[in-house]
């Protein structure tokens, strides 16, 4: 089974802006550089941030901002310029320009996202950097997500209208599979471009796919959609990082 990398996102702060990407070198045992390598911390959160403000340790979605907790955050985009800034935009606000290493910088993140955040919901209070080798995803050990786009089209398809590929934050997606034949690949081993990556398990889906990514709105009940058209409430599958390499759009996607 042979395909192609079409597409690669990361997602510099968690649930915050996503980015696509035209290439990127790959680690052993490592995520996506750059991707959730930072998270927005609430008052309720119970991950500390040390003296230079990185995560202490891993932790739950439920410690942070999340596109679950608020459709908005679903329609921000995240540009890394080249001196270390992060450019973020959404439909309905102007953007705003951070040095997430600057603290000063953090307040202006916060009352930024005012707008998009619930004032009743617990309040953004600390930027935090993952752990040296850990991302502060939704996954407590280092792993790509990956979804073959003839997944996303049938899934489209059955709902009768086209649905982005941003409302589902994956770092890769693969053209020429069919519709959700990466959930067979479970145990394999699959060569993208210059990478050897392990998949080891699929992607269960939350209420953060329930926003439309162009405008922040929620528009469709997600989870009852997949379940109701597959009996289960998955799309996409997490991959590991056996053996390090250089991936790029366009690269040949095969089954080892």
């Amino acid at each position: 089974m042979t395909g192609h990398l079409s597409h690669i996102y990361r997602h510099p702060i968690k649930s915050v802006g996503l980015e696509e990407i035209a290439s990127a070198s790959l680690s052993q045992g490592r995520a996506l550089p750059l991707d959730r390598v930072w998270a927005i911390a609430h008052t309720r959160s119970k991950v500390a941030g040390d003296a230079e403000g990185r995560a202490q340790s891993w932790g739950k979605k439920a410690n942070f901002l999340t596109g679950c907790a608020s459709g908005s955050l679903m329609a921000i985009t995240a540009r890394c310029l080249e001196d270390g800034r992060l450019l973020l935009q959404h439909p309905d606000l102007w953007h705003v320009e951070i040095d997430p290493t600057r603290a000063a910088d953090h307040a202006k993140l916060f009352e930024w996202l005012r707008a998009l955040w619930p004032a009743d919901a617990p309040q953004p209070n600390a930027l935090l950097r993952a752990p040296e080798d850990q991302p502060l995803s939704d996954q407590s050990t280092p792993l790509l997500s990956l979804i073959g786009q003839a997944s996303l089209n049938d899934l489209s398809a059955k709902l009768g209208q086209p649905l982005s590929r941003a409302r589902f934050r994956a770092n890769l997606w693969v053209e020429d599979w069919e519709p959700f034949a990466e959930f067979d690949l479970i145990g394999c081993q699959i060569r993208v471009g210059d990478a050897r990556l392990e998949v080891r398990k699929r992607v269960g889906r939350c209420r953060a796919t329930d926003a439309n990514p162009e405008t922040g709105l929620r528009d469709i009940d997600m989870l009852p959609a997949l379940s109701q058209h597959y009996n289960h409430t998955d799309l996409g599958v997490f991959c590991a990082v056996i053996e390090g390499g250089e991936i790029a759009r366009g690269a040949r996607v095969e089954v080892i």
